[in-house]
């Protein structure tokens, strides 16, 4: 898993500065190692969960098993999602395949103390990170667990995770760019360093930007690809690719399937 490299975007209107750097690792405490078990809200977790499942259900065909990890990363010292479980979900479309965080929007565990969004503390129950991520891709993947696509879903997903304030940063910023390496991708979308580049936050016609749930919305980020001849010609023009990135996110979502991944590879099926 790569860390955050948040490229530096244009700033927003009236902004001085933007402090893009990620901040330090949230580390609540294991419930599995305290003694006030069981410290999740069980009755919020599966209300969440129903939200989540009837928004999937209503993009698409939603395939029955959720892609998780074999072992679970928290015991190997990676991010901790708020109520520690962590699955993506794929979801078959008319034309495309859709990969989608499942977790993040998960209430916090309740006596965590670093729970950015409930002040209240225990009392609070709030919707995780308040936000899932997806990237939508055209056609049919033979398997989509090994995939570029959900290479990409996946790092962000965690990297959100273990930043701890990605909604806040993407609310300041209304669109960020990211680079990383991507297992799968054709040449013709990495750099010279072979670092792939990533529009997170294109406005998606076909895809609801949000959707409620019990315990507040649920902000649905999506994941663009940008090629590289295209960012090449961006970084000619003036202010650079940085200065561009927020007029690229907006004319493509104008455009019906703007936001999509249009990547060819010989491995896909598209029957």
């Amino acid at each position: 898993m790569n860390h955050w490299n948040i490229e530096s975007n244009a700033r927003p209107s009236g902004a001085e500065s933007a402090d893009v750097t990620p901040t330090p690792p949230r580390s609540p405490a294991s419930p599995f190692t305290t003694p006030q078990e069981p410290r999740l809200n069980e009755a919020a977790l599966t209300a969440m969960a129903r939200a989540r499942q009837t928004f999937f259900a209503g993009l698409g065909r939603v395939a029955p098993h959720a892609l998780a990890p074999p072992r679970h990363p928290v015991f190997a010292g990676g991010p901790v999602w708020p109520a520690l479980r962590q699955a993506w979900r794929v979801i078959h479309r008319p034309d495309t395949t859709l990969v989608c965080s499942d977790g993040l929007s998960d209430p916090f565990d309740p006596f965590d103390p670093d729970n950015p969004f409930g002040a209240a503390g225990a009392r609070a129950v709030t919707p995780g990170l308040g936000l899932e991520v997806y990237a939508e891709a055209r056609g049919r993947f033979d398997d989509v667990a090994n995939s570029w696509l959900f290479d990409l879903v996946h790092q962000v997903s965690q990297n959100a995770a273990m930043h701890g304030r990605f909604l806040p940063l993407l609310r300041e910023h209304g669109v960020m760019s990211l680079q990383m390496a991507l297992s799968g991708l054709p040449e013709g979308w990495l750099s010279v360093g072979g670092l792939a580049t990533v529009l997170v936050g294109v406005p998606a016609a076909d895809v609801p930007s949000r959707f409620a749930t019990p315990h507040g919305p649920v902000s649905v980020v999506a994941l663009t690809l940008v090629p590289a001849a295209r960012r090449r010609a961006l970084e000619a023009e003036e202010g650079g690719f940085a200065g561009q990135v927020r007029a690229v996110a907006e004319r493509l979502g104008r455009v019906p399937g703007g936001h999509v991944n249009d990547v060819p590879q010989a491995q896909w099926s598209h029957a």
